[in-house]
């Protein structure tokens, strides 16, 4: 019989053989200090960082394979216990081992829109409805003229444009740059309202030099072309309505450069000049129509009421080469900025002038075109200051001038002239190759959004 002494002690024997078995088959972590669990890579569990077990997860996609199937470039064997492993499928998609990878990710965060509300006008000036006199004085100001029995016992004047576009329309204007390490390119849009305004004679205003007035305003004329007195006069109503409208897109190329005067620095900070080049298109379109109301029925013949009617309008398309400066100072709050541009291109314009009972009621509607293209220097000036709100949008307030010349306006191609045989067929007043400058200019106030 064994003594239960025995017995125990063999027990114990037996129980730390079993347990020093176990310990010498599972892994050790030197880092840890402790055994780690080893990893069944056919679990129906993908192997995460920090798995806790109570967490269930997705299975795997069906088109990835066992991690074991992969070649030894997509898996090198257990990773250490600080990394992170990730299982990749055999398509890893387009261009991932390509240089171009990436490329569009660069592109887009080195880009920037910037949206901008434009209050512009482009006043046509105190263009003339008509043409200078004989009596060597300016027609817009009051004088007398003669009544239909020849005696000089009314007065009248010729009105211009000088009223007309002082307000101003509403625009938009739309930038969209991409930085590069050489500079950057900027793609331009902007477009203006209809710009629609006028002014009006009624017969309240045309109660004579009594009363502060004039009894008729006026169309001077010019006779076979030379300076005269004849002139269209009108006693019941007159009114004037000018409409003008602009729009044009353009490119240019910011230069990053040390060459000559010109200075960049890259990032925030600093004074920079930077030259730039680029081409413009843009687009002016002007409509005119004058309207004049006569009666007159204490005369042998009466002359009964009629309305004349004058309408011009005029269309231009201007494809300019520019190039400018542009100058800043930088600061990490905000940043001033003046560029002046320079353009030397062609003016394909075109207009017409369409007159209806103009000499009398049986005068018939003529019609009168022009078509021409005509060298057109451009020049713009712009200043603006942008308040830097966070490292991805500011804030922008700035003012803009246009200047382009030869450019063919609705007030300035009528030929005011009296043909001198009369004749109801003939055409007096008639579309004329006549231009003038165009100044398109106001406020802009807008914000630039960068990607991050």
């Amino acid at each position: 019989m064994v003594n239960p002494a025995y017995r125990l002690l063999l027990g114990m024997v037996v129980l730390l053989s079993g347990v020093e078995s176990l310990s010498a088959q599972a892994p050790y972590s030197p880092d840890m200090g402790s055994m780690i669990q080893p990893v069944s890579y056919n679990s129906t569990a993908a192997y995460r960082p920090h798995y806790e077990p109570e967490v269930m997860y997705e299975p795997s996609p069906e088109y990835y394979q066992p991690v074991d199937a992969y070649p030894a470039e997509y898996y090198g064997g257990m990773p250490p216990a600080d990394s992170v492993m990730r299982v990749l499928p055999e398509d890893r998609g387009w261009a991932y081992d390509h240089p171009m990878d990436g490329y569009f990710s660069r592109l887009a965060h080195n880009s920037w829109f910037r949206m901008e509300y434009l209050l512009w006008k482009a006043p046509p000036g105190n263009m003339l409805i008509g043409s200078q006199n004989d009596s060597g004085n300016d027609p817009r100001n009051p004088y007398t003229t003669n009544d239909f029995l020849g005696f000089p016992t009314l007065s009248t004047k010729a009105a211009d444009l000088s009223s007309i576009g002082k307000e101003g329309t509403n625009g938009v204007r739309g930038t969209f740059g991409i930085d590069f390490d050489s500079g950057t390119i900027e793609a331009i849009f902007f477009g203006m309202k209809t710009d629609a305004s006028g002014f009006s004679y009624g017969k309240n205003d045309l109660l004579g030099a009594s009363f502060g007035e004039t009894d008729m305003i006026s169309i001077p004329l010019l006779f076979n072309g030379e300076i005269s007195n004849a002139q269209r006069n009108f006693n019941q109503k007159f009114s004037v309505d000018y409409k003008t409208q602009a729009w044009g897109v353009e490119s240019n190329y910011v230069f990053n450069t040390e060459s000559l005067i010109f200075r960049t620095y890259y990032g925030e900070g600093g004074f920079q000049i930077r030259p730039l080049a680029g081409f413009r298109y843009l687009k002016i379109g002007e409509q005119m129509v004058v309207k004049g109301d006569f009666e007159r029925s204490d005369t042998i013949p009466p002359f009964p009421f009629f309305e004349s009617t004058i309408s011009s309008q005029t269309s231009n398309k201007l494809y300019v080469p520019q190039a400018g400066i542009r100058m800043e100072f930088v600061h990490p709050w905000f940043t001033i900025a003046a560029e002046p541009k320079f353009g030397f291109g062609v003016n394909n314009y075109n207009g017409s002038v369409l007159t209806n009972q103009f000499l009398g009621p049986t005068d018939p509607t003529h019609v009168t075109q022009i078509s021409k293209t005509r060298f057109a220097p451009t020049f713009e000036f712009g200043v603006n200051a942008r308040i830097h709100l966070s490292e991805y949008f500011t804030f922008n307030v700035g003012y803009n001038f246009l200047w382009a010349n030869h450019i063919a306006r609705a007030g300035g191609i009528p030929y005011y002239n009296l043909d001198g045989s009369f004749a109801a067929n003939d055409v007096s007043i008639q579309a004329q190759d006549s231009t003038d400058t165009y100044k398109l200019h106001g406020l802009v106030l807008g914000g630039e959004f960068r990607w991050p």
